[in-house]
């Protein structure tokens, strides 16, 4: 049965109720981002340990740096080719190539002796999970209803910060197995990463990529499989074409995606993947380091529930808004407090333990209510189909620079300036994440992709 429409408004695919295939589609995206969560994530942890091993030579903290930003690296390669060549030659192809790439340089990395044999394995890696924040955001998007659409994208994130907190509780379960135990902490997300990519096979093609493409019948097939009717397409091929992203009907979306994602990657990656590194500092036992950081994780979870639960009522300028604003809080409060000449590689200085807990708790729920689910939401929304996955790699791509610099400026202002001031840095970059929402950012709530950013 056809459901009448005009052009390619998919009215059959924004109107259905929710069904098995949208359920599947949504657990085989989130697995891959789980997975992605957990492996860039782990290697907070393994750097306790490798700083122990002489051939992996974490001594200088340009080391230390360009190894924990490695992965992000090549997620900034992967996401904006990948994402491109997604919209280029179709969302399913990707889908399953990223967890071949995930799988094979995770379990190189999981051999590796030295230095650079990681920095490299783990860069080539990050070009897997590039691609997988680029595609597996668009596919669900692509497939849901309108009105669960930001319930569903926010669901797909809250899987990497579950990835997240697996990481440290995984990490701290292995840590007794000594300082090899770093080869399991990475080699324990294959099996999984082997099952997404058998079941991501079944997975049809997406019916507005099809459409775009001048594949009509074709998308209507997949729509009738998906919801049982389809929609009268008479859609004609779009070409992708990159700069449209800068033309004048997109350049405002393409200027708040990247100051928001950006800045908010420098202040979470700043941070998230050296929790453990601040907390030893701040007083903590590694192994204390390691299950706090695991216990702000579960909070980190905590922010992305409330997140799919408010997404669709609340908003998602709102939602980002708050979670900016909690972080500024947290940020500043911590540099307020924190004593001048608390710095990694000096004499450890004891902080209020109750301060510190509940600033991070503080961060970590609100960076995940906000700015860390509306990264899978917002750029889905603000491009059409034939810009939607490259405009998701290039935002991922800009907000990997940020993550970059968050990561390896850390450890040079910590141990030159302190911890004080690297919260002071931080939280500047949470005030113009703010600022840009609050000037830049739509609200995009219970429209269609097309509504909100026209037919192709």
């Amino acid at each position: 049965m056809q459901q009448k429409s005009s052009g390619s408004v998919y009215n059959a695919l924004d109107s259905a109720k929710m069904k098995g295939i949208h359920y599947k589609i949504t657990a085989l995206s989130a697995m891959g981002v789980f997975l992605d969560g957990f492996d860039i994530s782990i290697i907070s942890v393994a750097i306790l340990l490798l700083k122990t091993i002489p051939s992996f030579d974490l001594s200088s903290p340009a080391n230390l740096g360009l190894l924990a930003a490695s992965t992000v690296i090549g997620m900034l390669i992967g996401a904006v080719s990948i994402g491109y060549i997604t919209d280029i030659y179709g969302r399913r192809l990707m889908y399953l190539w990223d967890m071949v790439i995930f799988i094979v340089f995770t379990a190189l990395t999981a051999v590796s002796v030295n230095f650079i044999q990681m920095f490299t394995f783990r860069l080539l890696l990050g070009i897997g999970i590039g691609a997988d924040y680029a595609i597996s955001t668009t596919i669900i998007a692509e497939f849901s209803p309108k009105n669960k659409r930001g319930r569903l994208l926010s669901f797909n994130v809250l899987a990497w910060w579950i990835g997240y907190a697996a990481a440290f509780i995984i990490g701290y379960a292995l840590l007794p197995l000594g300082t090899q135990a770093f080869r399991y902490m990475f080699a324990v997300g294959i099996i999984p990463a082997i099952l997404v990519l058998f079941w991501r096979r079944t997975i049809p093609e997406s019916p507005r990529w099809l459409a775009s493409h001048g594949k009509s019948e074709e998308a209507r097939k997949v729509e009738r499989f998906v919801v049982g009717r389809s929609d009268s397409l008479s859609a004609k091929k779009v070409k992708t074409n990159f700069l449209r992203l800068f033309d004048r009907r997109y350049i405002k979306a393409t200027l708040f995606v990247a100051i928001f994602w950006f800045s908010y990657d420098v202040a979470f990656y700043g941070i998230g993947i050296f929790t453990p590194t601040i907390l030893t500092v701040l007083g903590f036992t590694k192994s204390y380091a390691v299950l706090s950081s695991a216990v702000f994780a579960g909070f980190a979870i905590i922010g992305g529930v409330l997140a799919v639960l408010l997404v669709e009522k609340a908003g998602r300028k709102l939602l980002n808004s708050l979670g900016f604003l909690g972080m500024l809080i947290a940020m500043f409060t911590l540099f307020y407090f924190t004593p001048i000449g608390v710095a990694i590689g000096k004499p450890v200085v004891a902080v209020s333990g109750v301060l510190i807990v509940s600033m991070f708790i503080l961060f970590e729920v609100t960076q995940t209510l906000g700015p860390g689910t509306m990264d899978f939401v917002y750029p889905q929304e603000l491009y059409p189909t034939s810009l939607r996955a490259t405009g998701q790699g290039l935002g991922t791509s800009i907000s990997r620079v940020g993550a970059i610099l968050g990561i390896t400026t850390f450890p040079l202002i910590a141990s030159q300036l302190g911890i004080k001031y690297s919260m002071l840095f931080f939280g500047i970059f949470a005030l113009i994440g703010l600022l840009a929402t609050l000037i830049l950012a739509p609200e995009t709530k219970g429209k269609s992709l097309e509504e909100l950013t026209g037919k192709q």
